[in-house]
């Protein structure tokens, strides 16, 4: 498929507006709006709209990605966001919506293809992220992927009748290809 990354198990590619309503099935879905969103409630906008945001998105110069199987089906997002030229560093924003596509180490196959993509195609220093302290699936996957956490937003989100951390999780440029380089050492060493 042309435009499309691919890493050991997904790619990624910019997302098209045909791939709005299978983002707006993802985002209504409450178990996947339930990991990804600070504000729940309220209708997700349309697939019109949401497809009009990924045109307009798509001429930028930092486009929003589809996480995609090797069949081609779109199995969640990547986004690359608040970029800062001057300090070269982004925030990131990744789901897996399809839920018969979790725990099967997508997430942190895009992860590593958008990190490779933003050390090495956009020139950035750094990627930041938040995740909700009990999304612990989320937080293992980042860390294996050279995310440290940095500090937290203490109790900043109330879910299920009580506050919870919203962790702050950072990765540089170089600990994440340290990162890399270790990983691909040890595939080579398990080849052997």
């Amino acid at each position: 498929m042309p435009g499309v990354t691919w890493g050991d198990r997904v790619g990624i590619r910019p997302l098209r507006p045909g791939d709005a309503g299978a983002l707006r099935r993802f985002v209504s879905d409450p178990d996947v709006a339930y990991l990804l969103f600070e504000e729940l409630g309220g209708e997700p906008p349309s697939a019109l709209l949401l497809g009009t945001m990924i045109f307009f998105q798509m001429l930028s110069s930092s486009p929003d990605f589809g996480i995609i199987e090797r069949g081609g089906r779109l199995v969640g997002s990547v986004r690359l966001w608040r970029v800062s030229e001057r300090n070269r560093s982004a925030m990131l924003t990744i789901f897996i919506g399809e839920k018969q596509a979790w725990n099967r180490g997508y997430g942190q196959d895009a992860l590593r293809l958008a990190l490779r993509h933003a050390f090495t195609n956009m020139g950035l220093h750094r990627v930041e992220l938040n995740v909700f302290a009990f999304n612990e699936r989320a937080i293992r996957c980042y860390e294996r992927v050279g995310f440290v956490r940095e500090g937290a937003r203490r109790e900043a989100l109330f879910r299920d009748n009580r506050f919870h951390d919203i962790l702050v999780m950072g990765v540089t440029r170089n600990e994440f290809l340290a990162r890399e380089a270790e990983r691909s050492t040890a595939s080579v060493a398990s080849e052997q």
